[in-house]
Protein backbone atom coordinates (compact mmCIF):
# COMPACT_ATOMS: atom_id res chain seq x y z
CA UNK A 1 0.00 0.00 0.00
CA UNK A 2 1.17 3.35 -1.17
CA UNK A 3 0.98 5.85 1.97
CA UNK A 4 1.64 8.77 -0.07
CA UNK A 5 -1.91 10.05 1.58
CA UNK A 6 -2.08 8.50 5.19
CA UNK A 7 1.01 9.30 6.53
CA UNK A 8 -0.14 12.88 6.32
CA UNK A 9 2.56 14.90 4.40
CA UNK A 10 5.40 12.46 4.92
CA UNK A 11 5.21 11.26 0.86
CA UNK A 12 6.46 7.82 2.05
CA UNK A 13 5.66 4.85 0.23
CA UNK A 14 4.48 1.24 2.11
CA UNK A 15 3.63 -1.10 -0.21
CA UNK A 16 2.54 -4.70 0.26
CA UNK A 17 4.27 -5.51 -2.58
CA UNK A 18 6.03 -9.18 -2.04
CA UNK A 19 10.02 -8.54 -1.56
CA UNK A 20 11.97 -10.92 -4.44
CA UNK A 21 11.88 -14.64 -4.21
CA UNK A 22 15.14 -16.47 -5.24
CA UNK A 23 16.51 -19.29 -5.03
CA UNK A 24 20.88 -18.45 -5.34
CA UNK A 25 23.60 -18.09 -3.04
CA UNK A 26 24.36 -15.39 -0.89
CA UNK A 27 25.04 -11.95 -3.22
CA UNK A 28 23.90 -13.44 -6.18
CA UNK A 29 21.32 -11.40 -8.71
CA UNK A 30 18.81 -13.82 -10.16
CA UNK A 31 17.87 -13.09 -13.76
CA UNK A 32 16.63 -15.14 -17.16
CA UNK A 33 17.09 -14.42 -21.11
CA UNK A 34 14.32 -17.29 -22.06
CA UNK A 35 13.14 -19.19 -18.52
CA UNK A 36 10.17 -20.25 -20.91
CA UNK A 37 12.21 -21.21 -23.76
CA UNK A 38 15.30 -23.01 -21.99
CA UNK A 39 14.42 -23.81 -18.13
CA UNK A 40 17.47 -26.19 -18.35
CA UNK A 41 19.96 -23.98 -19.88
CA UNK A 42 23.03 -23.94 -17.64
CA UNK A 43 24.46 -20.81 -15.71
CA UNK A 44 25.29 -18.35 -18.38
CA UNK A 45 28.94 -16.66 -17.91
CA UNK A 46 29.57 -13.57 -15.17
CA UNK A 47 28.83 -10.13 -15.95
CA UNK A 48 29.16 -6.59 -13.74
CA UNK A 49 25.73 -4.10 -13.72
CA UNK A 50 25.07 -0.49 -13.13
CA UNK A 51 25.11 -1.33 -9.47
CA UNK A 52 29.05 -2.59 -10.10
CA UNK A 53 27.90 -6.04 -8.48
CA UNK A 54 29.33 -9.16 -9.44
CA UNK A 55 26.54 -11.21 -11.17
CA UNK A 56 25.88 -14.58 -12.25
CA UNK A 57 22.64 -15.75 -14.11
CA UNK A 58 21.46 -19.43 -12.89
CA UNK A 59 18.66 -20.69 -15.35
CA UNK A 60 16.19 -23.29 -13.56
CA UNK A 61 18.15 -26.56 -13.96
CA UNK A 62 16.97 -28.15 -10.37
CA UNK A 63 20.52 -27.80 -8.33
CA UNK A 64 19.59 -24.42 -6.39
CA UNK A 65 16.07 -26.29 -4.91
CA UNK A 66 13.58 -24.97 -6.55
CA UNK A 67 12.67 -26.71 -10.19
CA UNK A 68 9.51 -25.28 -11.82
CA UNK A 69 7.16 -27.67 -13.35
CA UNK A 70 5.10 -24.86 -14.93
CA UNK A 71 1.46 -26.24 -13.75
CA UNK A 72 -0.20 -23.15 -13.40
CA UNK A 73 -0.44 -23.18 -9.75
CA UNK A 74 1.92 -21.30 -7.30
CA UNK A 75 3.37 -23.21 -4.14
CA UNK A 76 4.72 -21.87 -0.80
CA UNK A 77 8.17 -24.21 -1.98
CA UNK A 78 8.07 -22.13 -5.53
CA UNK A 79 8.56 -18.82 -3.84
CA UNK A 80 11.93 -19.40 -1.94
CA UNK A 81 13.52 -16.07 0.08
CA UNK A 82 17.13 -16.31 0.81
CA UNK A 83 18.42 -14.23 3.20
CA UNK A 84 21.06 -12.00 2.11
CA UNK A 85 20.25 -12.60 -1.97
CA UNK A 86 19.57 -9.88 -3.94
CA UNK A 87 18.18 -9.15 -6.92
CA UNK A 88 17.83 -6.35 -9.70
CA UNK A 89 14.74 -4.33 -10.90
CA UNK A 90 13.90 -1.88 -13.64
CA UNK A 91 11.98 0.51 -11.71
CA UNK A 92 10.71 4.15 -13.09
CA UNK A 93 12.03 6.94 -10.38
CA UNK A 94 10.25 7.94 -7.43
CA UNK A 95 7.82 10.30 -8.48
CA UNK A 96 7.22 10.12 -12.36
CA UNK A 97 4.14 8.44 -13.98
CA UNK A 98 4.78 6.41 -16.88
CA UNK A 99 2.65 5.87 -19.66
CA UNK A 100 1.38 4.16 -21.16
CA UNK A 101 1.41 1.17 -19.43
CA UNK A 102 -0.59 -1.96 -21.10
CA UNK A 103 -2.22 -4.08 -18.01
CA UNK A 104 -4.71 -5.38 -20.31
CA UNK A 105 -1.93 -7.54 -22.49
CA UNK A 106 -3.42 -9.51 -25.27
CA UNK A 107 -4.32 -12.90 -26.05
CA UNK A 108 -1.34 -15.64 -26.49
CA UNK A 109 -0.87 -19.03 -27.19
CA UNK A 110 -1.08 -20.17 -23.17
CA UNK A 111 -3.14 -17.11 -21.73
CA UNK A 112 -2.65 -14.08 -21.58
CA UNK A 113 0.71 -11.88 -22.78
CA UNK A 114 2.19 -9.13 -21.12
CA UNK A 115 4.98 -7.22 -22.66
CA UNK A 116 6.62 -5.13 -20.26
CA UNK A 117 9.99 -5.42 -21.82
CA UNK A 118 9.90 -2.09 -23.40
CA UNK A 119 12.21 0.98 -21.61
CA UNK A 120 10.34 3.14 -19.97
CA UNK A 121 12.25 7.53 -19.77
CA UNK A 122 12.37 7.36 -16.88
CA UNK A 123 13.53 3.81 -16.06
CA UNK A 124 16.36 2.57 -13.58
CA UNK A 125 18.10 -0.07 -12.08
CA UNK A 126 17.78 -1.13 -8.39
CA UNK A 127 19.28 -3.84 -6.40
CA UNK A 128 16.61 -5.16 -3.57
CA UNK A 129 18.14 -7.42 -0.70
CA UNK A 130 16.64 -9.46 1.36
CA UNK A 131 17.66 -8.37 4.73
CA UNK A 132 17.98 -10.70 8.07
CA UNK A 133 15.96 -9.64 10.82
CA UNK A 134 18.41 -9.98 13.15
CA UNK A 135 20.88 -7.07 14.43
CA UNK A 136 18.36 -4.72 13.35
CA UNK A 137 17.12 -1.44 15.55
CA UNK A 138 13.37 -2.93 14.65
CA UNK A 139 13.50 -6.14 14.72
CA UNK A 140 12.60 -7.28 18.91
CA UNK A 141 9.71 -4.44 17.89
CA UNK A 142 8.25 -6.01 14.97
CA UNK A 143 7.05 -9.76 16.55
CA UNK A 144 7.33 -12.72 14.13
CA UNK A 145 10.06 -10.94 11.73
CA UNK A 146 12.13 -12.80 9.46
CA UNK A 147 13.16 -10.22 6.66
CA UNK A 148 13.18 -6.59 4.93
CA UNK A 149 13.27 -4.98 1.81
CA UNK A 150 13.05 -1.75 0.58
CA UNK A 151 9.55 -0.10 0.05
CA UNK A 152 10.32 3.35 -0.76
CA UNK A 153 14.34 3.97 -0.83
CA UNK A 154 14.01 8.07 -1.39
CA UNK A 155 12.44 8.16 1.71
CA UNK A 156 14.64 5.10 3.33
CA UNK A 157 11.60 2.67 4.09
CA UNK A 158 11.35 -0.83 4.58
CA UNK A 159 8.99 -3.53 4.40
CA UNK A 160 9.28 -6.26 7.55
CA UNK A 161 7.96 -9.84 5.96
CA UNK A 162 7.40 -12.90 7.62
CA UNK A 163 6.72 -15.88 5.39
CA UNK A 164 4.81 -19.37 6.55
CA UNK A 165 3.38 -22.39 5.04
CA UNK A 166 0.02 -20.25 4.09
CA UNK A 167 1.28 -16.92 3.29
CA UNK A 168 3.43 -13.85 2.85
CA UNK A 169 2.83 -11.59 5.01
CA UNK A 170 3.51 -7.85 5.62
CA UNK A 171 4.26 -6.94 9.57
CA UNK A 172 5.47 -3.42 9.90
CA UNK A 173 6.69 -0.63 7.90
CA UNK A 174 10.17 0.59 9.43
CA UNK A 175 12.41 3.19 8.46
CA UNK A 176 16.24 2.64 8.19
CA UNK A 177 16.98 5.37 10.22
CA UNK A 178 16.72 4.18 14.03
CA UNK A 179 13.14 5.30 15.61
CA UNK A 180 11.78 7.49 12.91
CA UNK A 181 9.36 5.10 11.18
CA UNK A 182 7.63 2.08 13.04
CA UNK A 183 4.00 1.42 11.56
CA UNK A 184 2.82 -2.38 12.83
CA UNK A 185 0.12 -4.14 10.59
CA UNK A 186 -2.83 -5.45 12.43
CA UNK A 187 -3.45 -8.11 11.21
CA UNK A 188 -0.28 -8.45 8.82
CA UNK A 189 -1.05 -7.80 5.27
CA UNK A 190 -1.28 -11.76 2.86
CA UNK A 191 0.66 -10.06 0.73
CA UNK A 192 1.04 -13.63 -1.19
CA UNK A 193 -1.67 -16.78 0.11
CA UNK A 194 -0.39 -20.14 -1.06
CA UNK A 195 -0.79 -22.25 -3.16
CA UNK A 196 -1.62 -19.13 -5.78
CA UNK A 197 -3.89 -20.35 -8.83
CA UNK A 198 -6.13 -18.32 -11.61
CA UNK A 199 -9.59 -17.59 -9.43
CA UNK A 200 -8.17 -17.93 -5.88
CA UNK A 201 -9.38 -14.64 -3.84
CA UNK A 202 -8.47 -13.18 -0.63
CA UNK A 203 -9.80 -9.79 1.45
CA UNK A 204 -8.27 -8.13 4.34
CA UNK A 205 -9.10 -5.28 6.44
CA UNK A 206 -5.88 -4.12 8.19
CA UNK A 207 -5.60 -1.15 10.63
CA UNK A 208 -1.67 0.20 10.79
CA UNK A 209 -0.70 1.87 14.18
CA UNK A 210 2.77 3.28 15.04
CA UNK A 211 4.57 6.46 13.83
CA UNK A 212 5.97 8.05 10.06
CA UNK A 213 8.33 10.45 10.69
CA UNK A 214 8.17 10.66 14.51
CA UNK A 215 4.49 11.06 14.00
CA UNK A 216 2.14 9.26 15.34
CA UNK A 217 -0.73 7.53 12.76
CA UNK A 218 -3.13 5.27 12.62
CA UNK A 219 -4.69 4.18 9.40
CA UNK A 220 -7.11 1.31 8.11
CA UNK A 221 -6.94 -0.14 4.60
CA UNK A 222 -9.33 -2.59 3.11
CA UNK A 223 -7.71 -5.09 0.55
CA UNK A 224 -9.22 -7.27 -1.89
CA UNK A 225 -6.36 -9.75 -3.87
CA UNK A 226 -7.53 -11.49 -6.98
CA UNK A 227 -5.71 -13.98 -9.10
CA UNK A 228 -7.56 -13.02 -12.27
CA UNK A 229 -5.16 -14.14 -14.78
CA UNK A 230 -2.25 -16.09 -16.47
CA UNK A 231 -0.14 -16.37 -19.12
CA UNK A 232 3.41 -15.09 -20.43
CA UNK A 233 4.73 -11.95 -18.80
CA UNK A 234 8.01 -10.33 -20.61
CA UNK A 235 10.37 -8.36 -18.88
CA UNK A 236 13.93 -7.17 -19.54
CA UNK A 237 15.37 -10.40 -18.25
CA UNK A 238 13.07 -13.09 -20.12
CA UNK A 239 9.78 -14.11 -20.89
CA UNK A 240 7.89 -16.07 -17.56
CA UNK A 241 4.90 -17.98 -17.49
CA UNK A 242 3.20 -16.13 -14.74
CA UNK A 243 -0.11 -15.80 -12.62
CA UNK A 244 -1.75 -12.55 -12.62
CA UNK A 245 -2.50 -10.79 -8.78
CA UNK A 246 -4.84 -8.15 -8.95
CA UNK A 247 -4.92 -5.65 -5.74
CA UNK A 248 -7.22 -3.16 -5.35
CA UNK A 249 -7.15 -1.26 -1.99
CA UNK A 250 -9.37 1.57 0.07
CA UNK A 251 -6.98 3.54 2.55
CA UNK A 252 -8.90 6.11 4.85
CA UNK A 253 -7.80 7.89 7.86
CA UNK A 254 -10.01 7.64 11.34
CA UNK A 255 -12.05 10.61 12.02
CA UNK A 256 -11.20 12.77 8.77
CA UNK A 257 -11.48 13.32 5.36
CA UNK A 258 -8.51 11.50 4.48
CA UNK A 259 -8.76 8.93 1.67
CA UNK A 260 -7.49 6.83 -0.96
CA UNK A 261 -8.11 3.88 -3.39
CA UNK A 262 -4.74 2.23 -5.64
CA UNK A 263 -5.12 -0.53 -8.38
CA UNK A 264 -2.03 -3.10 -8.58
CA UNK A 265 -0.65 -5.89 -10.07
CA UNK A 266 1.44 -8.51 -9.41
CA UNK A 267 2.73 -11.08 -11.98
CA UNK A 268 4.02 -14.43 -9.87
CA UNK A 269 6.22 -16.55 -11.53
CA UNK A 270 7.19 -20.18 -10.10
CA UNK A 271 10.81 -20.32 -8.57
CA UNK A 272 11.09 -16.51 -9.47
CA UNK A 273 8.59 -14.93 -7.15
CA UNK A 274 7.75 -11.86 -8.21
CA UNK A 275 8.77 -10.50 -12.10
CA UNK A 276 6.90 -7.47 -12.31
CA UNK A 277 4.55 -4.98 -10.56
CA UNK A 278 2.95 -2.08 -11.98
CA UNK A 279 0.75 0.13 -9.84
CA UNK A 280 -1.69 2.84 -10.83
CA UNK A 281 -1.85 6.23 -9.75
CA UNK A 282 -3.73 7.16 -6.79
CA UNK A 283 -7.67 7.09 -7.24
CA UNK A 284 -7.41 5.19 -10.68
CA UNK A 285 -11.22 4.36 -12.13
CA UNK A 286 -10.29 2.04 -15.20
CA UNK A 287 -9.41 -1.71 -13.95
CA UNK A 288 -7.15 -1.97 -16.90
CA UNK A 289 -5.23 1.29 -16.42
CA UNK A 290 -2.87 2.89 -18.61
CA UNK A 291 -0.88 5.25 -16.29
CA UNK A 292 1.38 3.46 -13.16
CA UNK A 293 2.97 5.24 -10.51
CA UNK A 294 5.18 2.31 -10.53
CA UNK A 295 6.48 0.34 -13.26
CA UNK A 296 8.73 -2.05 -11.85
CA UNK A 297 10.20 -5.21 -13.81
CA UNK A 298 12.91 -8.27 -13.39
CA UNK A 299 16.20 -6.90 -14.73
CA UNK A 300 19.31 -8.11 -15.69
Amino acid sequence: MFLSLVVGCAGQRVDPAPPPAVDAARDTVVASDAVADAPEAALADTQTTDAAQDTTRPMMDGSLGCLPNWDGVVTRAEVPFVLGASVIYIVNRGGTVVTPVDTAGRAGDAGRLWDFSRPALDDHRVLDEVTPAAGQWWASRVPGAEFATALDREQGTLGVYRATAEALQLLAAVSTEANRTLLLFDPPVDALRFPLREGSTWSQSVTGRGFVNFMPLVNITDYVFRVDGQGEARTPAGRFPSLRVRVELDQRIPLTLLRRTQRSYVFVTECWGVVARVASVDNEAMVEFNRAAEYRRLGL
